[in-house]
This record gives C-alpha cells, structure tokens and sequence, in this order.
C-alpha cells in the first residue's frame, strides 16, 4: 500500500480509482463494510482503491483542548486500512489553508486535478469547505460536471443486543468512544471487530512498583480517547519499528493513583513473566476486558493484596 502526503503529481498512481473520504478513526464495522463496497467496484472495473484521510482529525483542530479524543493514530490507521485491502492513502494535512478552501477548490485543487478518481464514497453527512459550505449534494453536482461519480455511504445499524447503549444505533467511531470511556471495552470491541488498542512508548516513572515486587512499564497515552480510570485485563506487544517482538499478557491500570496522591493520568502494565529493561521501546496495549474501578488503598500491604486478586483474575480471563 502507498502512502501519500501530497495531494499534488499523484494522479499517475490514483487516476480512476475508488476514493473513500473520512477520517476512518478505529476502522470500526462499518468502515469495513464501506471498503468491501468499494472492492466490488475494483474487481469489476480494475482499478484501485484508496481513503482520503485528514490530519489532525478536524475536531481536534477546531477544537485545540480537545487533546484526548482519537481511538486510533494515524499512522495505525494507516496499518489498519492496509490490512483491509486498501491501495493507497491520502493523509491530507488539516491546516488553516486546507479549513478555509471553498467547496469549489477543495474539488477542483484535490479532487479534480490532484487526485483524479473516477468514483467517491462519501457520508451523506460530510461537510467541507470554508465554513462547512460544502456537503454532498454539493459534491455529488461538481461530481457529474466533472466526469466522477459519487455515492453515499451508508449507515450501518449495530445489532439490538447492545444497541441499548446508545442514542445512536449506528457503527460509529463517536459510540466506540464511548464504550471505551465507560469501560466498556467488550462493546468497543463488537463495534469495531477487534479489541481496542493504543501504541505509546515506554517512559521512566517514580520506580514505586518495583519497590513493591510489581514493576510495571508506564505509557503516556497523549491524543488517544481516555478510558475508564481503573484496571483492565491486556494483552501485550513489544514493537520494534512497528514489528512485533514478542507477546506477553498482563494487566494495566490507567488513572492517577490516588494511593500516591497523583493528579496526572498514566498507563501502567505489569507484564506476566517478564522482568527485562525495556525503557524507550514502544508497546502496543490491546484492552481485553474490565476487571475493577480505580481505588484508594489504606496502605502498601493492602495494594499488594488487591495486586495479586487483580492478576489472577486476569489470567483466568486471558486463558
């Protein structure tokens, strides 16, 4: 798969292909269901398939205190979409010049004469533009002025046994977000077809765990949507260049330790097995599935106790 940050002199490699626009944060079901839309139209017409998609997201750029918010970062995205099947990407850079476009030069600069595809999936939602100007039957007008052919996306319903969680019934990044603050990391994973997960680097902390026969790796999680402030059963990746090393199951707690009177959020893994220096490597934390809330403890002794409760249960869980 390419990977594309300028929309200029790409028409080569993108002309009369299938162009999917969103920001695809998770690649949830019905992304999925999008893509595999898409690949029928390249099978019967030969051509190729890629995603336009915007960096920062444009919810995160209008709104610059909006820091924890995304499900997946770019650069996994990118993995993700690869894994489905997808040609190429465009990672369009969200800059002031890019936000205040006119409808009429975003399809004309970056659509017409940038990317030069023959077909467009797009959310019947979409805005664009300088002010949101623009929307679909915008595009879906230039579109048949301007030789390509745009369709709607459709909304994917998800399945009544856990639609009674949210107002809107639909496979959406928004309802992962909000499983994934709830804790509810079991439902995230039924939206997306996979556990949630987050990539972040190993950093030096207060050591206290080790100090206490539980030392643990801790993960600054800046930019991802924050999950519910307590325990949950992990399982474990250690990356070299984005390429696996080696797996380990664990546990991790993401809150502010109240115990230590911390204010800052972190994630903390205790790996199973484990007791190398990995300081400075990255880890990639897949949430499996919630075991307790975040809590206070009268002293060490009774940390430990929980600790060790904590930790069976998991492996039960991770079985």
């Amino acid at each position: 798969m390419k990977i594309f940050y300028n929309y200029k002199k790409i028409s080569k490699y993108t002309k009369n292909s299938t162009l999917l626009v969103g920001n695809f944060d998770g690649v949830h079901r019905g992304h999925q269901k999008i893509i595999e839309s898409a690949k029928k139209i390249r099978s019967s017409k030969n051509n190729k398939v890629g995603v336009l998609l915007f960096d920062p997201h444009p919810k995160i750029f209008f709104k610059k205190d909006q820091k924890n918010f995304l499900l997946t970062q770019i650069d996994t995205r990118c993995e993700i979409l690869k894994s489905y099947g997808i040609d190429f990407v465009i990672v369009l850079k969200f800059s002031n010049s890019v936000s205040k476009m006119t409808p009429r030069s975003f399809c004309s600069k970056i659509l017409s004469e940038g990317i030069q595809m023959k077909n467009i999936f797009v959310g019947k939602n979409f805005k664009f533009g300088k002010n949101r100007a623009g929307d679909y039957k915008y595009l879906k007008d230039f579109g048949e002025r301007n030789n390509f052919l745009v369709s709607p996306v459709d909304i994917f319903k998800i399945p009544a046994s856990f639609g009674k969680y949210f107002k809107k019934k639909i496979y959406s990044s928004s309802n992962v977000r909000l499983a994934v603050e709830r804790g509810s990391v079991k439902l995230a994973r039924n939206i997306l077809g996979r556990s949630w997960f987050v990539v972040g680097k190993v950093i030096k902390g207060d050591q206290r765990g080790r100090t206490i026969g539980f030392p643990t790796a801790n993960i600054e999680i800046d930019g991802y949507v924050q999950p519910k402030y307590g325990v949950y059963a992990v399982s474990i990746e250690i990356l070299y260049k984005n390429k696996k090393i080696k797996s380990y199951n664990g546990v991790a707690n993401f809150g502010v330790r109240p115990t230590f009177k911390k204010i800052n959020p972190l994630l903390e893994v205790y790996l199973f097995d484990f007791n190398l220096n990995i300081y400075n490597s990255a880890l990639k934390v897949t949430f499996i599935d919630f075991i307790r809330n975040e809590k206070k403890f009268l002293d060490i002794k009774s940390l430990k106790m929980q600790l060790n409760e904590d930790i069976l249960k998991a492996k039960k869980i991770l079985i």
